[in-house]
């Protein structure tokens, strides 16, 4: 009897001990997924535990700003009659550039235009075609290229793309029309642009002088502005 007593108890404790060992296994499963990678939870403003995450949702509002133009506070010539017809031109170099700043974003391109009234002196006046002209010289009138331009100091910008004819016609008149003296094309000129010094090319404003004028002290209106589109 004794005998039977014993193998019986050792065939149960077999099992159990089995059991222990599968028990054991799916303790030790759960702990690892515990030890996964939490989830971060929404900022709400209350303190959250050292080690613990939770996310905000970051906004920028950047709105469209303005054309605008930053141009010369005045022009001026000076040269002595020599009886010669001459090109004369604007050496101060304070007055052989202007800025545009194009922050509208649009990509819409933009010109600059400029018109002025007859030069006179109020009694005698000089020619109103061929005397007021501009281009990207401070040595030859009738120089071809433009101006040269870069991104204004300290700021990123797309260069533009000028497409204006140089020297343009501009005739003055008691009531002048405007005429284009840089044409950006569309997509470019984004940004704030500096047009003429202290690049290579600085603006040249020039006025021809006949040979035959009376010396005296001329004026005229010089009216430039910025218009958006080519």
């Amino acid at each position: 009897m004794m005998r039977y007593l014993s193998r019986v108890i050792r065939r149960r404790v077999g099992p159990v001990a089995g059991a222990c060992v599968l028990l054991a296994g799916g303790i030790g499963a759960g702990v690892l997924a515990g030890a996964g990678t939490a989830q971060a939870a929404t900022c709400t403003g209350s303190a959250v535990l050292a080690g613990t995450t939770c996310t905000d949702t970051g906004t920028l509002s950047f709105t469209a700003g303005t054309l605008t133009l930053a141009s010369p506070t005045a022009l001026a010539w000076t040269a002595p009659d020599n009886g010669l017809n001459q090109g004369v031109v604007d050496t101060n170099t304070a007055q052989q550039s202007y800025v545009v700043d194009d922050a509208t974003g649009s990509g819409a391109g933009w010109n600059v235009t400029v018109s002025a009234t007859t030069f006179t002196n109020g009694t005698v006046s000089l020619p109103n075609t061929g005397t007021f002209t501009t281009n990207g010289s401070i040595t030859s009138a009738s120089a071809t290229a433009g101006p040269t331009f870069v991104c204004t100091s300290g700021t990123g910008c797309t260069l533009p793309t000028d497409t204006t004819a140089y020297p343009p016609t501009i005739t003055t008149a008691a009531s002048p029309t405007p005429v284009k003296i840089f044409d950006t094309s569309a997509l470019t000129g984004l940004g704030s642009i500096t047009v003429g010094f202290p690049g290579a090319a600085p603006v040249g404003w020039w006025v021809t002088v006949p040979g035959n004028a009376v010396p005296a002290t001329y004026t005229s209106t010089v009216t430039l502005e910025v218009i958006s589109a080519p």
